[in-house]
């Protein structure tokens, strides 16, 4: 490792770039191509381990299973007196957890920056999982962000391909992004939502600055996995639209089979709440009219088939309903007995967590001055009954692009339809 080292007879050791659990990463100059390359080598403490030599080629040649602009490239494999080593791409930059510590004290990366991270570690690990071969460490130490801000999944000293029918493997990874059947050590069909649950812990993380679960010891970190919901964040980043919560929550689901299917769908949605084009996740319609009520879901439906959409007959029930499960957007009717859609809408706006919810009004009459009444208690759009469907899908998706983008603020009302 000193400085001057040739390696494998073409590869110049220049210095070492850091240590990890297994190997000792060093800078090099491949001296038969001129070009600056990284070269792991197994450390020399854990050489006497069993298997150590196996568990590094398979690191090696899971990494050289593909060719992939999110994932760092392996070039060689081979020994250098009696430890194995590989060569791979080197990347000039810096780890997303260097990026995110090198924030001012006090200040968070803007949402723009950390979606292009997240979205390019989605792909690369997309394209693992495309291999059949499972990260199982993912975490921001293991993102390398370049001088473009290209972003490569490195260090697979945990990949494997999964055994189905195996016996419960291992406790292995980083206790801050293991998921819950990891900290366990259990096998499940759907091996890939660990690597989808770590994932969100990374977006989770370079959103609010911190990973969901912290804790004196690992056990305590992993405990709070297995037991505890994380906090949404939009509570810990004030302002940030809780359209990410809906997205990174799911990838952190307990269940397996309530996250993502891939880290591919994780992307497309996540990408599809930054640009403001994600489906509601759940719709409210409150109507006393059961008959037109159920029309309205139906066309809602037809319009929205990935949402949940719940429908009540009144406005105390819409306001019982809220506080139990805030919903993405709400759907009032402006004359229902007792509570009607006026009294309804100021009494949701006076909910924190119905600060960045579209309101929309229907009504089978009204006019400029209800408009105008219904605008200033913070309803954000008013539709005359009978209503086209296509409206209602047009008016809902205008009004949460809308809220997305003001953060929850009050925005300048669309106006009425005829």
């Amino acid at each position: 490792m000193k400085t001057g080292t040739l390696v494998g007879g073409t590869y110049r050791i220049q210095g070492v770039l850091g240590v990890g659990g297994m190997g000792v990463v060093a800078s090099a100059l491949d001296e038969r191509l001129q070009r600056r390359v990284a070269i792991k080598f197994v450390k020399s403490s854990m050489m006497s381990l069993p298997q150590m030599g196996d568990l590094f080629a398979e690191e090696a040649r899971a990494m050289a299973r593909l060719s992939h602009r999110n994932v760092l490239a392996v070039y060689a494999y081979g020994e250098h007196g009696e430890t194995p080593y590989f060569a791979m791409e080197y990347v000039d930059g810096r780890t997303a957890e260097q990026w995110l510590a090198s924030h001012p004290r006090g200040t968070l990366p803007s949402v723009d920056d950390v979606v292009k991270i997240v979205e390019q570690a989605c792909t690369g690990v997309d394209a693992i999982h495309a291999t059949g071969t499972m990260h199982r460490d993912l975490k921001p130490s293991n993102l390398l962000i370049d001088k473009t801000f290209r972003v490569a999944v490195g260090d697979f000293g945990l990949a494997r391909a999964p055994e189905p029918g195996g016996e419960p493997g291992p406790l292995v990874g980083t206790a801050a992004y293991m998921a819950p059947e990891a900290a366990f050590g259990e096998e499940t069909p759907r091996e890939q939502a660990r690597d989808i649950y770590a994932l969100g812990c990374i977006a989770y993380e370079l959103l609010c600055g911190r990973p969901p679960f912290v804790g004196v010891t690992d056990m305590n970190v992993l405990t709070q996995h297995v037991l505890q919901a994380p906090v949404p964040l939009s509570e810990r980043r004030p302002g940030l639209p809780t359209v990410y919560d809906d997205v990174i929550l799911k990838a952190l689901a307990k269940d397996v089979d309530e996250r993502f299917l891939s880290a591919g769908t994780f992307r497309d949605a996540l990408l599809a709440a930054h640009r403001g084009t994600a489906d509601p996740t759940r719709i409210l319609v409150a109507d006393d009219d059961p008959d037109w009520r159920q029309i309205l879901v139906a066309a809602l439906v037809a319009r929205f088939p990935r949402s949940v959409i719940d429908q009540v007959g009144d406005g105390a029930a819409a306001l019982e309903a809220f506080c139990d499960n805030p919903y993405s957007v709400v759907l009032v009717d402006l004359e229902m007995p007792e509570m009607d859609g006026t009294k309804l809408t100021g009494l949701l706006r006076a909910i924190d967590s119905a600060h960045r919810t579209p309101i929309i009004v229907l009504t089978a009459a009204g006019g400029p001055s209800e408009w105008k009444r219904l605008s200033a208690i913070g309803a954000d759009a008013f539709l005359v009954k009978p209503v086209d469907a296509e409206d209602v899908e047009l008016v809902i998706r205008r009004t949460l692009r809308a809220r997305r983008a003001s953060g929850g603020a009050s925005i300048p009302p669309p106006p009425a339809a005829p």
